[in-house]
């Protein structure tokens, strides 16, 4: 018998043979502990039957009328486009078909058989992509994650589902996008994660890169849920060789300015597990971070990223191929199937193809989804960490205040009052600094910081209010939201008339989608109902902790029908973090005995107990 393959038919003497008189099998299954799920090739006369085993990794099967291919059929499959079976030819007619089989032989780990059934999928060998596959292998190995001994808090529920599904991932060395939504508490299941694969190994390495102002944040953080694991901090001008930092400590946290320059160090260690916070800052794939990113020898790499999608499609490919290096192909390919099509229904079925692979590697919860878990408030605390010039200028002032005390000077409270300008921006004591949005993160971490956290709100298209004590602060941060957003905030301050109050509130809390109000929380921070904000920030931190609840209540109050997001951001090692543990101590004593009272005299005794500590 003479069988020739042309244009995908198969000819047998003279006669082009249908794909259903060639021969027929069965669907395309999946098997796993006994659950089968079917899939079908589209239009093709050979069908392939995959078997998956869930151990020690998913395993490749060939099958023909229900009867597994040996290693001889299979490698005759590949080799040459047939095989023998009852003494008869049977061949595959796509050559693109043979391609996948060679790279799918023999036992296939999951990230090799996610491209394999993605790329299937891609070309029309198979009708859908078959997304419940991977969800079935992962309900088969539920509950694999173990961090009971170093991990020393709770979690939510959905917490704890997040931090099995990213086990279940790194387990198999498959990359993964942690989307929650803001406030759902990525870190603590990131850190959860850590501890996970270092209970498995304790001799892991594992490298988070962060933004430069959340450096002493995460080092807080991990105290407060790992306690016995202790990140080395690997920046700044003494930062020491991370191979020798390795040899006491299995984490290390750096800047991703830090790796960047240092990855040629970075690159020649091998990581179990890299973590990025903030990984929307690598969404451009030609940035000297991304492609420094890319040079690092990692196991796992896990990017946390509230907004994944910012300005396009292309920050998913970014990000994706970061973690998962090829899966959404190559990206002139994934630029033309997503981002360039003209047709709309083709467009729109592309991008349901696009959402489905990429759940597949992707977690994202929403608040909405695990309201009945949360709190109707969340209060979120970040250190953030000074940058170097930054913190020699702050160290000039406490070299100021000492001096001044020690000739005998009465200058010691405005000097801290100084402080505090300083921390909410270097610019309320230095004129020379420029006000444009570039120049005013340049010169403060948590103005840098304040910007990143508004950029997570405008993608979410929520509103915030955001308190700040000095006029001047206020004015920088309306001038850069201006410029980096296009909208004017309003401002409720000494300034403000009482009869333009209302009118600003009613003007926010009636437009549509991503807004802010600047207020002053001695002004603004009692009687106003704002409950079109479901985000507070505080930027400036009061030494009364009355003064920061009145304000917060603003928006946290009877009325409000979602949950608030309410972030206080202070700096590492100053008088912000001493504000922060009087204000968190003062909570706790409120509490138990009495509520705290607004009162100018206790917030002087409290200046004068941080004195104590300067030596004044």
């Amino acid at each position: 018998m003479a069988y020739i393959i042309k244009n995908g038919m198969v000819e047998h003497n003279g006669v082009f043979l249908e794909a259903e008189h060639l021969f027929k099998l069965g669907r395309i299954s999946a098997n796993s502990d006994g659950v089968e799920v079917g899939l079908v090739i589209s239009k093709r006369p050979a069908q392939i039957h995959f078997k998956f085993e869930t151990e020690p990794a998913p395993n490749f099967v060939l099958f023909f009328r229900g009867k597994p291919l040996d290693k001889e059929q299979t490698h005759s499959l590949v080799k040459y486009g047939y095989f023998i079976s009852d003494g008869k030819r049977v061949h595959f007619v796509s050559s693109r078909i043979n391609e996948h089989l060679a790279i799918a032989f023999g036992d296939l780990p999951l990230p090799k058989l996610m491209r394999l059934l993605r790329s299937l999928h891609l070309e029309a060998l198979i009708d859908e992509f078959p997304a419940h596959l991977i969800e079935m292998l992962r309900d088969n190995q539920k509950k694999q994650a173990h961090h009971e001994k170093l991990f020393v808090q709770s979690l939510y529920p959905y917490q704890e589902e997040g931090v099995n599904w990213l086990s279940f991932c790194a387990e198999n060395g498959v990359g993964t996008i942690l989307a929650d939504d803001m406030g759902l508490g990525k870190t603590a299941q990131v850190i959860a994660l850590c501890c996970d694969v270092l209970e498995k190994n304790p001799n892991s390495k594992i490298l988070i890169v962060v933004p430069n102002p959340l450096l002493d944040n995460w080092v807080r953080e991990f105290q407060f849920f790992a306690p016995s694991i202790v990140p080395y901090l690997h920046y700044g001008k003494h930062r020491r060789g991370v191979a020798s930092a390795f040899d006491e400590h299995n984490v290390v946290v750096t800047p991703y300015t830090t790796m960047s320059s240092d990855i040629t160090m970075f690159e020649d260690m091998y990581f179990d597990l890299a973590l990025f916070d903030e990984a929307s800052m690598l969404k451009n794939p030609k940035s000297s971070r991304s492609l420094s990113a890319r040079r690092l020898n990692v196991g796992v790499t896990v990017a946390m990223s509230g907004t994944p999608v910012e300005n396009s499609l292309m920050d998913a490919w970014a990000l994706t191929d970061l973690v998962f290096e090829g899966f959404l192909g190559a990206q002139d390919s994934f630029k033309s199937r997503y981002v360039h099509s003209d047709l709309s229904e083709t467009l729109n079925k592309n991008l349901e193809e696009l959402e489905s692979s990429l759940r597949q590697i992707t977690l994202r919860r929403m608040k909405k989804d695990v309201l009945e878990q949360l709190p109707e408030k969340l209060d979120i605390h970040t250190a953030v960490s000074m940058g170097e010039v930054e913190k020699a200028q702050y160290e000039s002032l406490i070299d100021e205040m000492q001096r001044d005390n020690q000739n005998g000077g009465g200058g010691i409270l405005p000097l801290i009052n100084k402080l505090q300008q300083f921390t909410a921006h270097p610019a309320l004591i230095d004129p020379t600094i420029p006000n444009d949005v570039r120049s005013l993160i340049k010169h403060s971490a948590k103005f840098e910081l304040l910007m990143i956290q508004l950029d997570k709100i405008v993608q979410a298209g929520e509103k915030v209010i955001i308190f700040a004590t000095f006029q001047k602060a206020i004015d920088l941060i309306q001038g850069a939201i201006r410029e980096r957003y296009g909208i004017l905030p309003g401002v409720i301050d000494g300034r403000t008339p009482n009869d333009e109050r209302q009118p600003l509130i009613d003007t926010f809390s009636s437009s549509k989608g991503f807004d802010v109000l600047l207020l002053h929380p001695r002004t603004a921070g009692m009687g106003l109902n704002i409950t079109a904000a479901t985000n507070v920030i505080h930027y400036c931190r009061q030494w009364n902790p009355a003064l920061e609840e009145q304000a917060t209540a603003r928006a946290w109050r009877n009325g409000q029908k979602f949950i608030v997001n309410v972030y206080y951001m202070y700096y590492a090692g100053t008088i912000e973090e001493k504000i922060d543990e009087r204000i968190r101590l003062k909570q706790q004593l409120s509490e138990r005995v009495v509520s705290v009272t607004d009162d100018k005299e206790t917030d002087k005794q409290i200046m004068l107990e941080y004195l104590e500590t300067l030596g004044l």
